[in-house]
C-alpha cells in the first residue's frame, strides 16, 4: 500500500482547511494572540493520523460535519461565504450560534476531536495550567493508598505434567507493597 491508499482513508485538503480554520478560531485566546502555526500543523497531522485509523462511518460523519460547517454560515449568520472565508469575528459568532442551534451536534463532534488532538501538543496543554499533578498533587499523596497497592498480577501456574509448559490456570501472585 502506497501513500495514495492512506490518503483515501483520511481527510481531503478542503476538509483539512475547514478543520484548521475551526481550530484557529476555537483555540485562539483573542485576536491579538492567534494560535501558533506550528500547533495547528501538529493538530492537523494528529487529526489526519486519527482519521486514517477509523472506520468508514466515522470518516463519513466527519466529512459531513466539515461540509455542514463550511457551508452553513448563510443559514445561521446570514453571510453568503464559506466558513474558511469569514473574518475571525464572524467565525466566532458563527460557531457560537451553530453550537446553540439544532446542528449543534455537528459542532460537538468536531470540537471534541479537535480538542483531543490540539491538547496533545505539550505547549498547548501547558498553556492551560495543567501540570499532571492535579490541584492537590497525586491522589495518594492526600491520604489515599498508592495505586500500586491494589495491583494484582496474574501468573499461570506450572503444568504438573510438563513443568516447562505453563498451564491455562491463572492464579494471583503477591505484589510487594510500594512496587
Amino acid at each position: 500500500m502506497g501513500s495514495s491508499a492512506i490518503d483515501m482513508k483520511t481527510l481531503s485538503s478542503r476538509q483539512l482547511a475547514v478543520a484548521r480554520a475551526i481550530a484557529a478560531t476555537l483555540f485562539e485566546a483573542d485576536a491579538l494572540h492567534p494560535v501558533p502555526r506550528e500547533r495547528l500543523d501538529f493538530a492537523l497531522q494528529e487529526l489526519r493520523a486519527y482519521v486514517s485509523r477509523v472506520g468508514l462511518q466515522t470518516r463519513l460523519a466527519l466529512g459531513a460535519a466539515f461540509f455542514v460547517l463550511q457551508h452553513a454560515p448563510f443559514l445561521l449568520i446570514g453571510k453568503i461565504r464559506r466558513f474558511t472565508r469569514l473574518s475571525g469575528e464572524a467565525r466566532r459568532k458563527y460557531l457560537e450560534k451553530l453550537e446553540r442551534s439544532r446542528f449543534g451536534i455537528v459542532m460537538v463532534l468536531v470540537k471534541t476531536l479537535l480538542s483531543f488532538v490540539y491538547f496533545e501538543h505539550p505547549d498547548a496543554l501547558a498553556g492551560t495550567g495543567y501540570d499532571s499533578q492535579g490541584l492537590l498533587g497525586p491522589a495518594y499523596a492526600v491520604g489515599a493508598a498508592p495505586p500500586t497497592s491494589r495491583l494484582r498480577v496474574l501468573e499461570s501456574s506450572p503444568n504438573p505434567s510438563n513443568p516447562e509448559e505453563p498451564s491455562s490456570e491463572l492464579r494471583p501472585a503477591t505484589v510487594a507493597k510500594g512496587a
